[in-house]
């Protein structure tokens, strides 16, 4: 479903209505206005939110057309690089709305763990740091020891 579409179904659906509230675009979007305010809450919610004049949620009928849109033709990227058994490649529209944090990923985690390799070279890099102070340390040590013997010795004489 294309952008339009699902603007046309939104408009026969609400009329001249502009602004919708989380409990009237559940049925469009799949998510309880529960789940909406949870998505809102952690700032994972797709669609752009607005405030009334009562300080209630609501989302301009263009947005939600927008996301549905946009979520429709996702789903059929996925299903037809799952049926070629290759991987997605990122179009124009899913790159730009990949970047976006107004689009929530279906079943990915948020954040991409970082990579072990990396994290590995960090370590070693820290744990050559580390190797090199101590080794430092006991040169210093060893110096203010011979210092303090030979103060010693002298005080001793």
């Amino acid at each position: 479903m294309t952008y339009a579409a699902a603007l046309n179904d939104l408009k026969q659906a609400f009329g001249d209505k502009k602004l919708l509230t989380p409990a009237e675009i559940a049925p469009h979007i799949g998510k309880s206005a529960a789940a909406q305010a949870k998505l809102r809450d952690r700032g994972r919610f797709p669609i752009k939110i607005k405030r009334d004049m009562g300080n209630q949620v609501v989302m301009s009928i263009y947005d939600v057309a927008r996301y549905i849109g946009e979520e429709i033709v996702d789903e059929a990227d996925n299903v037809e690089s799952e049926r070629l058994g290759t991987p997605m490649e990122a179009s124009r529209s899913t790159a730009r709305k990949s970047t976006s944090s107004a689009k929530m990923d279906k079943g990915l985690p948020h954040r991409r763990p970082p990579s072990l390799g990396k994290f590995l070279l960090g370590f070693q890099s820290q744990i050559a740091a580390a190797q090199a102070a101590l080794e430092f340390d006991r040169e210093l040590f060893a110096a203010l020891e011979v210092v303090h013997m030979n103060r010693k010795l002298r005080v001793s004489d």
